[in-house]
């Protein structure tokens, strides 16, 4: 099928978003919006309207994602599926368990279940469960997290979706650093970043070396750690993905500060750089690091 004009808009706002030109990303995805509804593609102007919720959500703008989600909500009603109006639903869900309205976004989450059983989709089932063991994670139910992320890897297993499966290994990865069993979460991590690989999903291979490095660290495990930053940072900077290098060399420069003092340094200043571009919070405190060297 020939590429429009409206999917090259869509494309661009993901790039402008992914290089943190907030703004420009906006106004990107409004336009690939009115093309698509120039068009009469319900279905892509749906989807424009909930990536443009998913852009709101991450930087902070819950009001607007909410309305955007709700206008997107509104045309798979009339033009798309229960799957489709499900997953508008855990996203609506997400944004309460942001704000603290832990009955809300479980309501959601339960709505959602209700769409994706009667539609048979294994994946959004457990979708559901992979959010739902997020919430239990985030409120120190670790073992109901766990059990969550359990029947979430097992349902996409049964579904054959291959990243559904290395997301919920990753997550899973993490919980079990934070239970003790640094063991298992080496094992679950590993086989999140072959999937990763399998899947040719660079951020998510890009998130999971982040994650990696992590416990290796923790483990004492300096080389290996610092090996599976410089694997996030590269595919980060691959994918143009600006935030995600920052923090990368951002923890980079923080455990090579001992071992090689001139690289921290140098990673530092670029991680200060990229946060300055980026708008973010973390500028100052990244650049004080860095000035301490020298």
């Amino acid at each position: 099928m020939a590429r429009t004009a409206a999917d090259t808009a869509l494309d661009e706002a993901e790039k402008m978003w992914l290089a943190g030109e907030r703004q420009q990303a906006r106004e990107a995805f409004r336009r690939a919006r009115l093309l698509f509804h120039e068009a009469g593609d319900h279905l892509g102007e749906a989807l424009a309207l909930t990536q443009l919720g998913d852009f709101e959500t991450e930087t902070g703008h819950p009001a607007a994602a909410r309305e955007v989600y709700a206008e997107a909500r509104a045309l798979y009603a009339q033009h798309g599926g229960q799957c489709e109006q499900a997953a508008i639903v855990v996203r609506l869900g997400q944004l309460a368990a942001r704000e603290g309205d832990l009955v809300k976004a479980r309501q959601c989450y339960a709505s959602a279940h209700e769409l994706y059983h009667a539609a048979g989709d294994l994946s959004g089932l457990a979708h559901v469960a992979k959010r739902t063991g997020h919430l239990e994670r985030d409120h120190d139910r670790q073992d109901l997290a766990l059990d969550r992320y359990n029947e979430a890897l097992a349902l996409y297993t049964r579904a054959g979706d291959t990243l559904g499966q290395a997301h919920t290994l990753k997550a899973t990865g993490q919980l079990l650093r934070q239970m003790g069993h640094a063991d298992q979460s080496h094992d679950r991590l590993e086989k999140a970043l072959d999937l990763y690989r399998e899947a040719g999903d660079i951020l998510g291979e890009a998130a999971a070396s982040h994650t990696l490095a992590h416990l290796l660290h923790h483990l004492g495990d300096t080389d290996g750690a610092r090996d599976a930053l410089d694997k996030a940072r590269h595919l980060f900077a691959a994918a143009g993905h600006l935030k995600g290098e920052a923090e990368v060399l951002t923890d980079l420069g923080r455990i090579l500060t001992t071992a090689d003092p001139v690289r921290a340094h140098s990673a530092l200043k670029r991680a200060a750089s990229l946060f300055r571009r980026l708008g973010d919070d973390r500028t100052a405190d990244v650049e004080a690091l860095a000035g301490k060297f020298f």
